[in-house]
């Protein structure tokens, strides 16, 4: 299956931003590209655009959680709530901040898919929790706030809902990425069937378990010499697990 994502609200140019907020993506350049259209969509509302993007930058610049921490459950609440922007926007991030890449992979993944271990297991187990507003038990409080001071588990709820805000935000404006029209591969592995067809026909991009199976995805966006045999997988998948969504710019006036 393909989707195409088309803007509901087409984000503004940055000759159309107030001063201040230009001011803001400038200080942040440190921080990568890929928020031009973010600013744009929020420019429609330059007041609360201003306070949202300060949060974001206490919460990067300024928070105690640290980075590694911090990418974790960015990268796990946008995977939980299917935010493929916001999960490829914090992959160079995340890397920066020490994981590595089979463990930005398994952020999108099933927890029990990757070995982790300790303090990592009980932040991904809490962004679950808090991508869904669902209870964190008091047993997985307990463990956290013997690594996390006071302010730090106030940072992580606020990192947390602030992710969130940002994925369902995206996710119905259909925002997106500031990138050049790129496929990229979604994969539901509980509705994968095992047949492997995806993976005879497109092995640079799917991979089968020996084991259990079921596929794994290689690369979420494939190279475009790949296109073609990624759609045909997709046509293959008896069990529709494959969804290929196809980003597009909006047009500018």
């Amino acid at each position: 299956m393909t989707t195409t994502r088309v803007p509901r609200i087409a984000p503004l140019p940055p000759a159309e931003w107030p001063p201040a907020l230009r001011a803001l993506l400038a200080d942040s350049h440190r921080d990568g590209p890929g928020r031009e259209n973010l600013f744009g969509t929020l420019a429609h509302h330059p007041v609360l655009a201003h306070a949202w993007l300060s949060l974001a930058r206490v919460l990067t610049h300024e928070g105690t959680l640290g980075h590694r921490r911090r990418e974790l459950i960015v990268l796990r609440v946008a995977h939980r709530l299917d935010a493929p922007y916001v999960h490829r926007r914090h992959r160079t991030p995340a890397a920066d901040a020490g994981l590595t890449h089979a463990e930005i992979e398994a952020t999108a993944t099933d927890l029990d898919s990757h070995a982790w271990e300790g303090e990592d297991s009980d932040l991904l187990e809490a962004a679950d929790l808090l991508a869904v507003n669902s209870p964190i038990p008091d047993g997985l409080w307990g463990r956290l706030a013997r690594v996390l001071s006071p302010g730090q588990l106030v940072e992580l709820l606020v990192l947390a809902g602030q992710t969130a805000a940002m994925c369902a935000t995206l996710n119905t404006l259909r925002t997106p990425s500031d990138r050049q029209p790129s496929l990229v591969v979604l994969l539901d592995r509980e509705r994968c069937c095992s047949a492997g067809q995806c993976v005879g026909a497109a092995p640079e991009v799917f991979e089968q378990d020996e084991e259990e199976g079921r596929v794994t995805l290689l690369v979420a966006e494939p190279d475009a010499r790949y296109a073609d045999e990624v759609r045909f997988a997709a046509d293959l998948c008896p069990s529709g697990a494959i969804t290929l969504v196809d980003e597009e710019e909006p047009a500018r006036s």
